[in-house]
């Protein structure tokens, strides 16, 4: 062997046994609970939300009288999902369709989608869609929509000042923050009257930097279920105008605020009739029950009918750049089909009003029974909300009582009214009067301290 190769030998031969050293030593430590070589070893569990914590906690309760008003699923009389006859007729007639393209669909998603979701939030008539002044994009629900908004206006306008409603759902501050918005509140709701706040609401839009995207929920606004009546409706739209502000629109389910998705698109229609620019987001998934195969649009409605087609390219271009896909093509072709077949739609129009009307007494009920047990607070706002959600202003010490009492609402105080049964409304009932008894207690108590120790 030559000295060259030789020498070569050695430090190969070296070189393997600090390697078998480092590896006996990894395995050691592996036996005795040390570190891993798995990539994956290094990540930490994501931080669960206040609902997975909710439901967790509402599953693990052994108690055969827990009741999760924290869902936001409509619920039927016996706790299921609400289904609609609508849409098994509509699923019978595609799965029958042996015609049914299966072509992927264009980058905005299905046309046919597309144009009976414009037609349901401004109607047949509308001057928008006649003079082609509306694109339509398909989205996975309404939240999708409000997110593709943000990004899209951030990144392909000058807009960056957004002004949203306080209280409102919190998800709306993480989306306009992560897409590059500077966010204000504006007031909306008063906790003392449990009422519209009108002329704080004014008074912060007035104040507030012209040229902002204002987010308005069209009905049931979230969390409260207040809305503004039509004149103040009117009023908010000359605000607008005055401060050359855009307007982006939260609708979601249509029909069931009132059960009438004309009334509940009202705002809508009203502020696109105006000739305005305007972007709004709808979800066809509560309205539909299209729980697991969720559809929704982002409807974008133009001043101009000129800037049609670059709005459109540039959402194309957008969607294209991000690999981003619509949502159910399934979901909205059943969409498309009740909307587009005047019987079908007669029966779904049908289930609104029935689940309306079932919301509406189930409101009345709790009412009427936290009156006869003198509960303390104002409870005659719950018939006067819209949606099936109750906000309820409960103070974060009296969300803990009534989880204790195997009642589980989340920190916003906002509870899903089709979650409660008849068998179970008494005991809602009483639970809500004990945790407001106990508050107006331990208020009259430090009241009392105070003034016996002055």
């Amino acid at each position: 062997m030559s000295a060259i190769s030789a020498v070569s030998h050695s430090l190969l031969m070296q070189a393997f046994g600090k390697s078998s050293s480092r590896r006996s030593a990894a395995t050691e430590r592996r036996g005795n609970g040390g570190g891993s070589l798995s990539p994956f070893a290094c990540l930490k569990g994501a931080t669960p939300t206040e609902f997975d914590n909710l439901e967790q906690d509402y599953q693990l309760d052994a108690s055969s009288q827990k009741m999760n008003l924290a869902t936001e699923v409509f619920r039927n009389e016996v706790g299921k999902p609400q289904l609609f006859q609508a849409v098994k007729k509509a699923e019978i007639i595609i799965a029958c369709d042996d015609f049914l393209s299966r072509e992927p669909l264009p980058p905005l998603g299905n046309p046919e989608f597309l144009h009976a979701a414009t037609e349901l939030v401004l109607g047949k008539s509308s001057p928008a869609q006649t003079q082609g002044r509306v694109v339509g994009i398909q989205t996975k629900n309404n939240i999708d929509g409000l997110a593709l908004a943000a990004q899209f206006l951030r990144q392909k306008t000058t807009r960056d000042f957004c002004l949203l409603a306080r209280p409102c759902n919190t998800i709306y501050w993480k989306i306009f923050k992560a897409a590059g918005f500077n966010c204000q509140r504006y007031q909306y709701y008063s906790d003392t009257k449990g009422e519209l706040n009108i002329y704080g609401l004014v008074a912060d839009l007035m104040t507030a930097p012209d040229e902002a995207v204002v987010v308005l929920d069209a009905c049931a606004q979230h969390p409260t279920g207040v809305d503004p009546s039509t004149d103040e409706w009117k009023l908010l739209l000359h605000i607008v105008k005055c401060k050359k502000m855009l307007p982006l629109i939260h609708l979601e389910a249509p029909g069931l605020a009132s059960g009438d998705p004309n009334e509940d698109a009202w705002p809508v229609r009203y502020f696109a009739d105006s000739g305005i620019d305007l972007l709004c987001s709808q979800s066809f998934v509560k309205n539909f029950g299209l729980y697991n195969e969720t559809v929704g649009q982002l409807m974008v409605v133009l001043a101009n009918s000129a800037q049609l087609n670059a709005v459109r390219g540039q959402f194309e271009s957008m969607l294209l750049d991000t690999n981003a896909e619509c949502s159910s093509v399934y979901a909205s072709r059943v969409v498309a089909k009740i909307l587009s077949d005047d019987k079908i739609r007669s029966d779904w129009s049908q289930t609104l009003k029935e689940m309306h009307q079932r919301v509406f007494q189930l409101r009345a009920d709790l009412s009427k029974k936290l009156a006869e047990l003198k509960t303390p607070g104002n409870w005659q706002n719950l018939v006067e909300q819209c949606g099936h959600h109750l906000y309820s202003n409960l103070s974060r010490s009296q969300i803990r009582q009534l989880k204790d009492r195997h009642i589980y609402v989340p920190s916003s105080g906002r509870m899903n009214l089709t979650s409660v049964q008849s068998t179970n409304l008494d005991r809602l009932a009483a639970g809500l009067n004990d945790v407001s008894q106990a508050a107006k207690g331990d208020s009259f108590n430090t009241v009392h301290k105070y003034y016996h120790s002055a």
